[in-house]
C-alpha cells in the first residue's frame, strides 16, 4: 500500500472557532495533548479495505473531540467506498484527482434507487446532507494525499 505512486485525494476541512481564555487548553480538554501536531507522525490503517489508507486527524478517542472528528483518507484508483450512509453531515474537498459522487434521493441503504451522479475534480468540495445514502467512485489516474470525513460512522 505504501507503493502507491497514483492516489485520489479528498480532504475534509472543518473550522471550529473558540473563545480563548487565559485556561483555554483546559476549557477545550487538550491538557497533555498538543495543539499542533504534525501529521507525518499520525498513525495510519487500511481497515482491511484493498486501496485505503486511513488517518484520524481530530477524534473522540486519542484527541478528546466531543462533537466531531475529522479524518484524512488516500484511495487508490479504480477505488471507491461502498454505498453508505452516515449519521452525520460530512463535508469534502478534493486536493487532487477525478472521481464521481452517487448521491440518491432515498434515504433507504437496500432500496437506494437511481442516484444523481456528481462530477469530483481538484479543488472542489461537496457536502452529504445526514443520513443520506451516497457513494464515491474514483476514475483514471489520480494523484497524490487523502480524503476525510467529519464523524463519519455507518448506519444500517
Amino acid at each position: 500500500m505504501a507503493s502507491w505512486v497514483r492516489r485520489f485525494v479528498v480532504v475534509v476541512f472543518v473550522q471550529c472557532c473558540f473563545l480563548v481564555s487565559s485556561s483555554w487548553t483546559e476549557e477545550l480538554g487538550l491538557c497533555g495533548r498538543s495543539v499542533v501536531r504534525n501529521l507525518t507522525e499520525l498513525g495510519q490503517d487500511s481497515y482491511g479495505r484493498p486501496g485505503l489508507m486511513h488517518m484520524t486527524i481530530a477524534g473522540a478517542v486519542h484527541h478528546g473531540m466531543k462533537e466531531m472528528e475529522v479524518w484524512m483518507q488516500t484511495f487508490a484508483p479504480n477505488s471507491g467506498t461502498p454505498i453508505h450512509r452516515h449519521e452525520c453531515e460530512e463535508v469534502f474537498i478534493t486536493l487532487k484527482g477525478h472521481g464521481t459522487l452517487y448521491l440518491s434521493r432515498s434515504r433507504e441503504l437496500d432500496a437506494p434507487g437511481e442516484p444523481e451522479e456528481f462530477q469530483i475534480y481538484p479543488n472542489a468540495t461537496f457536502t452529504i446532507p445526514v443520513d443520506s445514502v451516497h457513494q464515491i467512485h474514483l476514475q483514471g489516474v489520480v494523484y497524490s494525499p487523502r480524503r476525510s470525513s467529519i464523524r463519519a460512522k455507518r448506519v444500517g
